[in-house]
């Protein structure tokens, strides 16, 4: 796989985006992406497929790099996740795109637990998450409720969309751009916090109030010694 070339924004390229797309077999991930991609509905895909697509997007008035990543893996995560996926994509991706089909609650489930693992791993509870229910327009075979994920993402504080990848390109289009949009907004928050720091100035500051609690915890210590 082509991975290894792409750095994601952590590392301050914010006109470079890296996207994993996840979930359960059979929920419309690869049809999302070409969906995405190309504007075309193409039903069936290769199961086993891993593969990174370029492609040059505008957000907000700006052009940027989007590598999305179409992964074969992370069927389940409580069998394949630890074994298969710690650097690959979960350290690649710089945001998450975590599809499940509106009409198979399991593969809700799926996703739900892929939040919390993705943030366990990443050891970052603001890593860019959005969550995509699928297959929308398959209304009479619906078995999970717009309220009930919308209640849920509202409570894990990530992005929640309903697209059709068969039926509706804008619905894809506007998820993909909402992840990206908010992976960009993190990372020019992260930029402006290490040109902060950065300065002279603060960076004074911060030694001089690191120096101070250093020797407070050191009389503390003293303190605790003395009455031995």
């Amino acid at each position: 796989m082509e991975d290894k070339a792409h750095k994601h924004v952590a590392n301050g390229n914010c006109r470079d985006i890296n996207i994993a797309v996840l979930g359960a077999r059979n929920v419309g991930k690869s049809a999302m992406i070409v969906r995405f991609l190309t504007g075309r509905f193409i039903g069936d895909y290769d199961p086993h497929m891993d593969a990174i697509f370029d492609t040059h997007i505008p957000v907000d008035g700006k052009h940027f790099t989007a590598h999305i990543m179409d992964t074969a893996q992370a069927q389940d995560c409580t069998t394949t996740c630890d074994s298969e996926f710690k650097e690959d994509p979960v350290s690649w991706a710089d945001g998450f795109l975590l599809v499940f089909s509106l009409t198979d609650r399991d593969s809700f489930t799926v996703v739900r637990e892929m939040v919390s693992w993705l943030r366990t791993v990443r050891e970052d509870e603001r890593v860019p998450i959005l969550v995509a229910g699928n297959k929308n327009d398959l209304v009479h075979l619906r078995s999970v409720t717009r309220p009930d994920c919308e209640t849920w993402a509202t409570e894990q504080g990530i992005l929640f969309h309903e697209v059709s990848a068969s039926e509706d390109s804008a619905s894809v289009q506007r998820a993909f751009i909402s992840l990206c949009r908010h992976v960009r907004a993190l990372c020019k928050k992260r930029e402006k916090l290490s040109w902060t720091l950065q300065r002279p100035a603060v960076a004074a500051k911060l030694q001089i109030r690191q120096s101070l609690k250093n020797l407070a915890e050191k009389k503390i210590w003293r303190t605790r010694t003395s009455t031995f």
